[in-house]
């Protein structure tokens, strides 16, 4: 019998590789050769057809300006200013251009006199110089490229005299040009990408016109050889190819014989032990050529042996652990996790087969309370004795799913909304009669349950069952009301305008996408000279191309507890303006805040990055609704670290709420703005008007900064301006307005210059 030696796959496999390498590597280095002697051509020609270009419009801008510079003081009328100056500035802004002297409005001219005086102080924001420069030449013409911020500008001086001799020297000029922009005018760039053009002068930096090449820098097109360079490397892809398919036929010959035949044995051993019908004695397969094959061959047998005995235990563990994942380890109910399978399964069953079902969100009423005074241990106890209530109230074929914290649910198919009520009304006579004094709670534990139903005729209106649920779920805890609340039946006006439909989408909408939170800004004026000094930041939300008012969106925040994610979202789009260069330059801005959400870390950090903007726009934090802090240690920390950053603090709405006193000694705090209820008051000439008025003189003595709120008439102004309050802001002095108002501010101020 003819013995068989076993030939490793490792073997095999590098060898073949090795080969084919060889030859890819080959071709590979022609094409590689044929590429790098075309790419270098190109790029030398390239390069030396955009240096050409450069140096040429360079040399265009500085013969055009220098044309214009000679015109300029040879002009009698040049002389004309220097001798009499009387009409200089018309000259300057509009003589030079009608006389086509100069070029367009973005080229600016100067004269002085023999001491380097300007004959005229120039237009607020030109860039020429107050007088001559001393270490320019004084006799003979200069050109200089100036750095000035990120721009360039190009100068000619030139000596302006009264004889054609140029023996009387009656005084100086300069033109000064934006060079790039002048530059980028140039017609004819064919190999440089004009986009690149790019000349860096520090500020204040000086150069001659003949370093200018030197010092620009560009970069070119593409050239159209690319073509070129396209067809030498599809020729040789092409060979590449024809070679690699001829190297591949030759492997899978090879591999057809050394590999896949006995792969394909290997697979009907596979085929027959998954049957049952492998024998490990040899007499079922032939022994294999390859040696790692052979040995997997031999190993398969033993594995199917423990494979078997191990897929009965795996499939109880599996079906152990798919219920653990989706079972809530407290109460024993359904978790999220399968809430959302299930529910997701049974909008697919609806599209199929509808039929009515309701929806029931179950919350518990004043847990956190009970969960802070018993603490948590109670706190988890109540939620079991909750859950166990509940899971009896329901049919038997209904699950219970916890959602999170002490908020639960479940929808009921194939009923109707009476039922539902019904089911909802057992489960609070069942929780009534929960034996929660056992565990020492002395008050009464209740839940809030919303129902919302979809007839089975309006099956695409199931996705809106959770949300409607919870809307009358916040309508069933409102005081007065049952605790249970159908939608649609008992979810009236007053509920609505809580937690409306429209205004929670909008909210929760304008909490998810950035952009929708829309600031407007109120201006606040100092006093007396009435100069807007900062702005107030007022929250708007664009939903629907329409602007919601905060007295819409402030119920909704409140009721939901959102009060820290609507500030940060603020705190966002504050940063996006201000990022956005539109905001007023050099005015300050002051955000309003809730106390509850100076106390948290996340509102806090984002202040701190914020802080960057303060040199240009100082900023000040307006704390509304002291009365709800309940942290003050925390606060004042808060507010201590921020004034390091130089955030100015301001006490909002003063003269509503709990024991704003209270709040001003415990805290650092450096402004107080008074209510519109307390200015108002001031233009009473009564004892009311008295108080406040001395109020008033009492906190600026003692070092408070005063704002008056809700200014809207000459009297109330007047009366806050003789009690020598600081500032002042209302619809008298200045509306609320969007930042696009800004920009169009600017713009306006701009086409008029």
């Amino acid at each position: 019998m003819k013995r068989f030696f076993p030939v490793s796959i490792r073997q095999i496999a590098l060898a073949f590789i090795a080969a084919l390498a060889l030859l890819i590597g080959l071709i590979g280095a022609f094409a590689a050769y044929q590429t790098r002697n075309i790419l270098v051509g190109m790029e030398r020609e390239a390069e030396d057809g955009s240096r050409a270009e450069v140096l040429a419009a360079v040399e265009r801008l500085l013969n055009q300006t220098v044309a214009r510079r000679d015109a300029l003081a040879d002009w009698d009328e040049t002389r004309q200013q220097l001798v009499m100056p009387e009409y200089y500035s018309h000259w300057r802004d509009q003589r030079v251009y009608e006389a086509r002297m100069l070029g367009a409005r973005g080229m600016r001219a100067a004269l002085y006199d023999t001491h380097g005086a300007a004959l005229a102080a120039e237009a607020p924001g030109s860039t020429l110089p107050p007088t001559y420069p001393e270490h320019w030449p004084k006799r003979e013409p200069v050109t200089r490229l100036v750095g000035e911020g990120s721009r360039v500008a190009l100068y000619h001086a030139f000596p302006v005299h009264g004889d054609a001799r140029r023996q009387s020297l009656l005084g100086h000029g300069i033109i000064r040009v934006d060079f790039m922009a002048a530059l980028l005018e140039q017609n004819g760039f064919n190999f440089v990408d004009a986009r690149s053009l790019d000349l860096r002068l520090d500020n204040g930096e000086e150069i001659d016109a003949a370093a200018v090449a030197s010092r620009l820098r560009f970069a070119t097109r593409p050239d159209a050889g690319q073509q070129q360079l396209r067809s030498v490397l599809s020729r040789t892809l092409l060979a590449l190819f024809v070679l690699l398919g001829f190297a591949l036929l030759a492997g899978y010959l090879v591999y057809g014989r050394l590999l896949v035949r006995p792969l394909r044995r290997l697979s009907s051993d596979i085929d027959a032990m998954q049957q049952g019908r492998f024998r490990q004695d040899g007499a079922h397969s032939r022994p294999m050529r390859i040696g790692e094959l052979e040995n997997i061959r031999r190993s398969l047998y033993d594995y199917q042996l423990q494979l078997h005995k191990l897929h009965g235990s795996l499939e109880n563990q599996n079906r152990e652990f798919h219920s653990q994942a989706r079972q809530d380890a407290l109460t024993g109910c359904h978790n999220r996790r399968a809430y959302e399978e299930d529910w997701e399964r049974f909008r697919e069953e609806m599209k199929r087969a509808p039929q009515g079902v309701a929806f029931l969100l179950f919350d518990c009423d004043r847990f956190k309370a009970i969960n802070d005074t018993y603490g948590h241990g109670k706190g988890d106890r109540v939620l079991t004795l909750i859950a166990d209530a509940l899971v009896m109230a329901l049919r038997a074929k209904d699950r219970l799913y916890r959602l999170g914290g002490d908020e639960f649910a479940t929808f009921l198919v194939g009923t109707t909304p009476g039922q539902a009520r019904q089911i909802a009304q057992r489960c609070q006579n069942l929780l009534d009669a929960s034996a929660f004094a056992d565990l020492g709670i002395n008050e009464p534990v209740g839940i809030s349950i919303g129902i919302a139903f979809c007839p089975a005729d309006e099956a695409e209106r199931v996705d809106e069952l959770p949300k409607q649920a919870d809307i009358a779920m916040y309508t069933a805890k409102q005081p007065g009301r049952s605790r249970i609340a159908l939608y649609g039946e008992d979810t009236d006006h007053a509920s609505q305008t809580l937690v409306a439909s429209r205004e929670t989408s909008a909210l929760f909408q304008a909490l998810a996408t950035p952009g929708l939170i829309e600031l407007h800004y109120q201006p606040i004026h100092a006093l007396p000279g009435r100069q807007v000094d900062y702005y107030e930041a007022l929250a708007r939300i664009r939903y629907n191309g329409t602007l919601i008012m905060p007295d819409s969106f402030l119920p909704v925040i409140s009721s939901r507890r959102l009060e820290t994610p609507f500030d940060l979202a603020v705190l966002q789009q504050v940063d996006a303006d201000l990022a956005s260069g539109q905001f007023p330059a050099g005015s300050g801005l002051s955000i309003n805040l809730s106390a509850q959400s100076i106390s948290r870390p996340e509102i806090v950090s984002q202040l701190l990055e914020l802080s960057r903007y303060n040199e240009t726009h100082p900023l000040m934090l307006e704390i509304t609704e002291t009365s709800l802090i309940t942290q003050m240690g925390d606060v004042r920390t808060y507010l201590d670290l921020l004034h390091t950053v130089n955030y100015r603090i301001a006490m909002d709405d003063f003269g509503t709420g709990y024991s704003p006193l209270r709040y001003l000694v415990d805290l650092p705090v450096d402004v107080v703005k008074f209510d519109i209820s307390l200015v108002n008051k001031l233009g009473q000439d009564d004892r009311a008007g008295r108080v406040v008025s001395d109020f008033a003189r009492m906190m600026s003595n003692v070092g408070y900064a005063l704002v008056a709120e809700g200014v809207e008439t000459e009297a109330v102004l007047r009366k806050v301006e003789s009690l020598g309050i600081a500032h002042a802001q209302g619809f008298l002095l200045g509306r609320p307005q969007p930042l696009t108002a800004f920009a169009a501010t600017a713009a306006d101020a701009a086409s008029v210059a």
